[in-house]
């Protein structure tokens, strides 16, 4: 069954004629709408779990739950055994129409789709914002903790400017260069989780 809720209009207002309906969707359809919007565009993803923004039969959002893209995160994170752990996800995509910029649907989303996953027994989602675009303020709304900065990391760069593929490099000329760092938000189902990262105030947007 679809979850119906209805989103404000930007004069404060509600549209009571146009519903917008929360719901699982296949991995195609999430994939098909992060192409389109999303920053990252093509590139590669897993979808473990993924949920969809409705909207008069199209998708104009999408939610895609993967496994831990780096295996050491649920070590670094909670101390666990490097392994893996399906109970663990991170939110690997969020991506919207533009046509609901300014109607405060994602929190909604975001809330719905965790709703979801606690029924899944999952038991932590990792989600990053990469420092160089925002903040996370979508997370901050959804109470998710927040734990500082990814480690300083470097990628090669060719002469030509192209970044090149790991372990690539070698007798390669170009030059090593900082990564953008990014900021780590946590939602814990399970309170018997405990958290290596340690908890930081909510970062403040830039004016």
């Amino acid at each position: 069954m679809l979850e119906q809720t209805l989103f404000q209009e930007s004069d404060g207002g509600s549209n009571p004629t146009s519903p917008l309906h929360f719901a699982k969707i296949s991995y195609n359809e999430a994939h098909k709408l992060v192409n389109q919007y999303h920053y990252l565009g093509g590139k590669r993803f897993i979808g473990q779990y993924c949920f969809g923004i409705i909207d008069n039969l199209n998708i104009v959002g999408a939610i895609v739950y993967s496994p831990l893209s780096v295996p050491e995160s649920a070590q670094s994170a909670f101390g666990l055994p490097r392994g893996h752990y399906p109970d663990l996800l991170e939110m690997s995509r969020m991506v919207l129409h533009p046509s609901l910029n300014g109607h405060n649907v994602g929190s909604q989303f975001i809330a719905y789709s965790l709703r979801q996953l606690k029924k899944q027994n999952i038991r932590a989602v990792i989600s990053y914002a990469d420092s160089s675009k925002h903040i996370g303020t979508l997370y901050q709304a959804c109470n998710f903790t927040y734990h500082g900065l990814s480690p300083q990391k470097k990628d090669f760069f060719l002469e030509n400017g192209v970044k090149s593929s790991r372990g690539k490099c070698k007798g390669e000329k170009g030059e090593w260069l900082p990564r953008s760092r990014k900021h780590r938000y946590l939602y814990i189902f399970d309170k018997d989780l405990k958290t290596i990262w340690h908890q930081e105030p909510y970062p403040k947007k830039m004016i």
